[in-house]
């Protein structure tokens, strides 16, 4: 073997083993009717002969929308009730299988809440035992709808007349069903011969990677490469490891798995954006000491061997057996003459992108709040936090004792971890013991799941707290804002969000963190840009996001509604808006317009893909999925509209309009917002005729109508009072309680503040019945729940880690701590704090690029309000309290004691 560093161009070698080589080349054949796409399932069945027996038999099974029941032979092999599911994998261990007749009797599903396209089902199977498979064709297969009962009995009746031969889908299927495969160990070596200057290590895989340097770890970026669209752009690492480097032999070592490219997507199945298989790439650039490079590559001289992660997916969990774990295969002196050659693979589609956002790392760790011990001597850990991440485990047992991890946000009535919610996710990891007297240390790499509880079972012996760890992973953001309150419901919801922050800002902003979703959401994301920008440092992750969004963009101009575009969803008004909201929150937050000139010509697609067709301003066209109000307290199923679409759409199209204006306002693009400033002032002008009442009456009278009007300066102004007025009827007639979703709660304690009643918005904020945020507080929760209804509701729609509803922290920021920007970077700041005496004191601290802002606020011995501020050199404002008229102040600290 060659252990001359090279200096030819890095090629793409294959992460897979040769069984999986052989089960690609044997192929996969798509199934289906000719049938109308009416939402009724279909009954599938293949009859096969085999000519002898097969042992440890193993069966893949895969649909689009979803499978409802698997039989073989009469005997039910899988059923699954999720009708959120997306396209479904499933491979079943059949272990021996008798030689001659057998039947497969298989349900699909076809019908999919709210994701239309692709209109038409699918279905396809490949049996494999060792070197054998067999996968049937088109024709192979009989289907039907509307079978009578016990169809899928191995001696049902096959009417000829009824069970047709199934045909080749209408529309081409775009996946390949393939199933997860165990981790690959991947080494090079190299000789160094002469004094090295600087070593820079770029590498990245298509599949999850971990990269060690002469038996250490690089660097301590966690789940790389991060999640994208890997049709379009993948994510390269750049890692400086000259201290990690030797003179003489050097070894590089690669971990790859699943990851995020190979793992499963709702709606996508697996590989949900590239095929397999797995693939690395990497170029360790070694500059020596008489200014010569040399560069060590992906090439033909590493070699591979079997990991000891036998599965790693990121919903499913981890799997990891330390008797197979080859002690020093990634340092010096290693002997890897048993181990395979490499095989390249095809160089895939993508550009390589730098990776400018910080990474995803490990935070914090938490210790377990208590570990119950159950009767059937599982434990059970209570970190007393939902968060992102895993768990750490120490422990000492014989060789070949596997401890299984079960995580879960919740507990079900017996002490156990409830898994429902989950839907889909398996949420388990799984670790071997190698049997070392010492003790063994092992935390999963490949995978990370969403919990506050975790169910430990095989533990030798009994489990205490030292053994166990809570690693918080996300992506590492600095913190910049701080709120504390004596009011419990204030700090709560301050909490419960940054939270959800920490745990849905894992790469990508996701939805949720636990169950098989994880997906970037925009309409997640545009809702909560403006707290999010007070939490935490998002000017680089929403760079890295608004670009891939740009990648994702369809021709026509439409944004994917989630991103990267894991269902085919574009569009959508309240979620497409990320395209615009984003970059002007940066720009607002932070005084930065560099984002907006990057990502213009893309905001200027999106805003024709909508005028193109609606040129009287109302948004009617092109709204194929519309989600409206989501999860808005009164509806009955998630497509149902308490608000109009047409209003809710057109108030969206005339919030991006207007910030389209600023934006080309603060770019020098004269122009382009005289074109947008008359494209508002006609959608404005729609809205009005269309949904305003000259009573103030707006729309169908729904909060959100009101409040989205009032938010986006959609009532004349000699209506906003008549119409505030309204709401706040409205309001108290429902016994003091919201009934917003997605699109109406962030913006509605402000509208209420800024419209004359802000003793009302701080009932609706601390209010403890169901629904509010205080319920949530009440009942133990310390995340953001989806649903207002997260612990009574529907199984399939609660996450009890969503940070949607937390949208509305802005305002503890804004209105509470009275801290608002009135100029782009906080160089000029407006406070306006309620000062309430029912918020309690408080502090907030917040870190601008000017330095930190402070507030505090509480009341003095006699009951009297105060309110104190500190600003940090060249920045200016005003404060406005009640009853009070604005104080202009200047940079130092001021205290404020008004006689309310």
């Amino acid at each position: 073997m060659s252990n001359t560093p090279q200096t030819t161009a890095p090629l793409w070698l294959a992460a897979e083993d040769a069984a999986a080589r052989a089960e690609r080349a044997a192929g996969w054949h798509w199934a289906w009717d000719d049938g109308p796409a009416d939402g009724e399932l279909r009954q599938c069945l293949w009859t096969f002969t085999l000519d002898r027996p097969l042992s440890a038999t193993r069966l893949t099974l895969a649909a689009q929308k979803g499978l409802p029941g698997v039989w073989l032979d009469g005997r039910l092999l899988h059923a699954s009730k999720d009708g959120m599911a997306g396209r479904e994998l499933q491979d079943l261990d059949l272990g021996d299988l008798a030689a001659g007749t057998h039947r497969l009797a298989v349900a699909v599903r076809t019908f999919h809440p709210f994701i239309q396209e692709p209109r038409q089902g699918g279905v396809g199977a490949l049996l494999r035992s060792g070197d054998f498979f067999l996968a049937p064709r088109a024709a192979d297969w009989r289907i039907r709808t509307g079978a009578e009962p016990g169809w899928h009995e191995s001696d049902a009746p096959l009417d000829a007349a009824v069970w047709l031969p199934a045909l080749l889908p209408a529309e081409p299927i775009d996946w390949l069903p393939t199933p997860a495969q165990a981790g690959r160990l991947m080494r090079r070596r190299f000789d160094l011969d002469a004094q090295l200057r600087s070593a820079t290590l770029e590498i990245t895989a298509l599949g999850g990677y971990e990269a060690r340097l002469n038996g250490r770890r690089v660097g301590d970026a966690l789940l790389t490469p991060e999640n994208s669209d890997f049709r379009v752009r993948l994510l390269l690492q750049s890692y400086d490891v000259t201290d990690m480097l030797r003179a003489g032999e050097n070894v590089l070592g690669v971990t790859v798995a699943d990851g995020f490219y190979a793992s499963e997507a709702i709606g996508r199945g697996r590989y949900p954006f590239g095929a397999a298989p797995r693939r690395l790439w990497a170029r360790l650039t070694l500059t020596l000491a008489d200014g010569n490079t040399h560069v060590v590559t992906t090439d033909r001289d590493w070699q591979a061997a079997p990991a000891p992660t036998l599965f790693a997916e990121i919903y499913h969990g981890e799997t990891h057996d330390a008797r197979l774990e080859p002690a020093g295969w990634d340092a010096p002196g290693f002997d890897a003459s048993g181990w395979d050659a490499v095989h390249t693979a095809p160089t895939p589609p993508c550009a390589l992108m730098p990776q400018e956002s910080p990474p995803i790392r490990a935070t914090l760790t938490l210790q377990p709040r208590s570990i119950r011990r159950l009767a059937n001597g599982d434990h059970v850990v209570d970190f007393g936090q939902n968060f992102a991440g895993w768990c750490r485990i120490r422990v000492r047992g014989e060789a070949g004792r596997t401890v299984t991890l079960r995580h879960a946000e919740i507990l079900a009535d017996d002490g156990q971890v409830d898994m429902r919610n989950l839907r889909a996710a398996q949420c388990t990891d799984r670790y071997t013991l190698r049997g070392d007297a010492n003790g063994e240390t092992w935390e999963p790499r490949f995978t990370y799941h969403g919990f506050r509880h975790v169910q430990v079972s095989g533990w030798p012996g009994e489990l205490r707290a030292g053994d166990i760890d809570g690693v918080v992973v996300h992506s590492d953001l600095g913190v910049t804002g701080d709120l504390q309150s004596t009011q419990p419901i204030v700090q709560g919801l301050w909490h419960n969000t940054l939270w959800s922050q920490r745990s849905n800002f894992v790469g990508m902003p996701t939805d949720c963190p636990q169950r098989d979703e994880r997906l970037g959401w925009t309409g997640d994301a545009q809702v909560f840009w403006p707290t999010a920008a007070f939490n935490m440092d998002v000017r680089g992750f929403t760079r890295r996001f608004l670009a891939d969004l740009r990648a994702s963009q369809r021709a026509d101009g439409a944004y994917a509604d989630t991103n990267p575009p894991a269902l085919p969803a574009y569009g959508a008004h309240g979620w497409s808006d990320a395209g615009v909201v984003l970059p002007h929150t940066v720009w607002q937050h932070y005084g930065e317009t560099a984002g907006i000139d990057e990502h213009w010509e893309s905001m200027e697609r999106w805003m024709a893909w909508i005028a193109d067709v609606n040129p009287d301003g109302l948004w009617a066209r092109r709204r194929d999925v519309d989600f409206g109000d989501w999860l808005s307290l009164d509806a009955k199923n998630l497509m149902e509209a308490t608000t109009p679409k047409l209003l809710s759409a057109t108030a969206c199209w005339a919030r991006m309009l207007g910030m389209m204006v600023q934006m080309a306002e603060a770019t020098s693009r004269t122009q382009r917002g005289a074109h947008f400033a008359g494209w508002h002032e006609r959608v404005v002008r729609a809205f009005r005729e269309h949904f305003v009442r000259p009573d103030g009456h707006v729309g169908n009278g729904s909060h959100t109508s009101y409040i989205l009007a009032l938010a986006f300066g959609l009532v004349p102004k000699d209506l906003q009072m008549a119409a505030a007025d309204r709401l706040a009827a409205n309001i108290r007639e429902r016994g003091t309680l919201l009934t917003t979703g997605f699109l109406g709660t962030p913006f509605s304690l402000d509208v209420l503040a800024d419209h004359g009643h802000p003793a009302l918005a701080v009932d609706l904020l601390l209010r403890t019945e169901y629904p509010s945020w205080g319920y949530m507080v009440e009942r133990g929760a310390t995340t953001i729940w989806e649903r207002w209804n997260g612990d009574t509701g529907d199984v399939a729609m609660n996450s009890f880690n969503h940070y949607a509803l937390g949208s509305v922290t802005g305002f503890l920021y804004r209105r509470v701590a009275g801290l608002a920007s009135v100029a782009p970077g906080f160089k000029t700041v407006r406070c306006r704090p309620l000062l309430d005496p029912r918020l309690g004191d408080g502090r907030c601290c917040l870190q601008t690029d000017h330095g930190v802002i402070a507030t505090a606020w509480g009341r003095d011995a006699q009951g009297q309000p105060w309110f104190e501020i500190a600003l940090p050199e060249g920045v200016t404002g005003t404060v406005e309290l009640p009853g009070h008229a604005a104080t202009a102040i200047q940079a130092g600290k001021q205290r404020f004691s008004p006689r309310l």
